[in-house]
């Protein structure tokens, strides 16, 4: 089974709602009031990407402190990328696995290492 279709049933049977993007298979939900994307990577099944969108609007007068902000996250928390790919910062979860991942086990986790990177994430923006 691939891991998109394992992530698409664990989050089905935790009662989320997940949505499932027809053109690239990437899987959106909600958690705790956020925003999730599982991202489809069924081209490497070793590779995990679960991220948390658009946790800060980034303009001309903050981007500097906004760069400096992701920069002092990522520096801080293991498996996280810290970015600005548009005009807001994402945060993804990134993680190889080994041939039969358990996703009930890496799922929650993850959860819990995005929401805390979105919280230094916003003291370092302080």
């Amino acid at each position: 089974m691939k891991t998109s279709e394992r992530v698409l049933e664990f989050l089905k049977q935790q009662g989320f709602c997940p949505e499932v993007d027809p053109n690239n298979g990437n899987i959106f939900f909600k958690y705790q009031m956020r925003s999730f994307i599982f991202i489809n990577n069924d081209e490497d099944e070793d590779f995990f990407q679960l991220a948390l969108p658009g946790i800060f609007d980034v303009t001309e007068d903050n981007r500097e402190l906004a760069l400096e902000a992701c920069n002092k996250t990522n520096f801080s928390i293991k498996v996280i990328k810290c970015c600005i790919p548009h005009d807001d910062v994402w945060v993804f979860f990134e993680n190889l696995l080994d041939s039969s991942p358990e996703v009930k086990d890496i799922i929650p986790r993850a959860l819990a290492i995005l929401q805390g990177a979105q919280q230094q994430f916003y003291e370092n923006m302080k």
